[in-house]
C-alpha cells in the first residue's frame, strides 16, 4: 500500500496578499524613477568633480562659453554651486538614493519596513542638502522640503491601510 507522505501546502486563495492599489503603484513608480535618476546625477557628479574642477579652471574654457554667447556671471554662478558643497557631498547623497530605492522596493511588495528605509534616507538627503548645500549656495531648500513631505505623507496613508 502506497503511503502519502506528501506535507499539506498553503495556496495563495487560503492567504491572499493583498492587491497593492494603484495610488501605491503610481507613487513608487515615480519613486523608482527619481532615485534611479538622482542616483546617476550625484555619482557621475562625484566621478568627474576634479576633471571638472580642472577643465573650468582653464581660460579656453571660458572663452569657448563666451563664443557661444553665455552670459560669465550665470557660468560662473552655476559652476560655483556645482563645486561648493564639495565631491564628497555627491557620494554621500547617492550612496542615500540607493537606500530611498531599497526603501521603495520594499513598499512595491508591501513590506512596512520600506516606510520607514525610505523616510529615513529622504530626511537624511535633506539634511546633508541642507548642510552641505542650500547653506553654502544659498538657495531654498522649502521645495525639496515640500515634495519630500508629500511623499512621505502619500506613502504613510498606504503604509497604515495596505502594507503588511
Amino acid at each position: 500500500m502506497e503511503e502519502n507522505n506528501q506535507i499539506p501546502t498553503f495556496t495563495d486563495q487560503e492567504n491572499p496578499k493583498p492587491e497593492r492599489p494603484f495610488g501605491l503603484s503610481f507613487i513608487c513608480v515615480l519613486s523608482f524613477i527619481n532615485a534611479v535618476w538622482q542616483f546617476i546625477v550625484n555619482f557621475l557628479s562625484f566621478s568627474v568633480f576634479n576633471t571638472m574642477k580642472t577643465v573650468t579652471s582653464d581660460e579656453k574654457f571660458t572663452d569657448l562659453y563666451e563664443n557661444m554667447g553665455v552670459d560669465e556671471d550665470q557660468l560662473e554662478t552655476a559652476l560655483a554651486a556645482f563645486f561648493a558643497p564639495g565631491m564628497f557631498y555627491y557620494l554621500f547623497t547617492a550612496l542615500l538614493y540607493i537606500g530611498s530605492f531599497f526603501g521603495v522596493l520594499y513598499m512595491w511588495r508591501m513590506q512596512k519596513k520600506g516606510f520607514h528605509y525610505y523616510a529615513i534616507a529622504q530626511i537624511l538627503i535633506l539634511i546633508v542638502a541642507a548642510l552641505m548645500f542650500f547653506g553654502v549656495t544659498g538657495t531654498s531648500p522649502w521645495s525639496s522640503i515640500i515634495f519630500t513631505a508629500v511623499f512621505i505623507g502619500l506613502y504613510f496613508i498606504y503604509y497604515k491601510k495596505v502594507m503588511e
